[in-house]
């Protein structure tokens, strides 16, 4: 898709530890359950968060206080998919670079990551915002993130 980036996908393709990987039975499957647990610990505190930005779940406790609270989750859930992310796209990327889903789902990450650690973070933190504003950030932050979820699904389909 991105011809550019075919000598990358190459040399990843040549190295030991793509070989490593592709020729075991197990580590990518591994790598893969690793991965989704930490899709499972980053969506489930988004969701947590994100539902206190709409107004419901655990109303007793500040969104700024309930932010802290969840930030270890969701570093380490975010630290999980992507140091596994790259062991899975060092198992298959020649498969990967020609594949519209996986495109789409590194956009989206870009996305969610930038977007999670700017305007997210402030708001999450006590900035003071309109109960619209929080609102439009929660859903945009599950909209970047299921679609993060989503998109690597369709990478077994495409």
């Amino acid at each position: 898709m991105f011809p550019v980036l075919l000598p990358f996908f190459r040399w990843i393709d040549s190295t030991w530890l793509s070989h490593e990987i592709r020729d075991s039975t197990w580590q990518f499957a591994i790598f893969e359950m690793i991965h989704l647990i930490g899709l499972t610990m980053l969506l489930g505190s988004l969701m947590v968060l994100d539902l206190r930005l709409f107004g419901f779940g655990i109303k007793r406790q500040r969104t700024a206080d309930l932010s802290r609270d969840l930030r270890g989750w969701l570093t380490s859930g975010l630290w999980l998919i992507l140091l596994t992310g790259v062991l899975l796209f060092f198992g298959e990327p020649m498969k990967l670079y020609a594949n519209a889903s996986f495109h789409v789902k590194m956009l989206l990450l870009f996305l969610a990551i930038v977007f999670q650690f700017t305007l997210f973070n402030r708001i999450a933190n006590g900035k003071e915002f309109s109960p619209g504003v929080n609102k439009f950030a929660g859903a945009l932050s599950l909209f970047l993130w299921f679609g993060v979820g989503l998109a690597g699904r369709g990478i077994g389909f495409l």
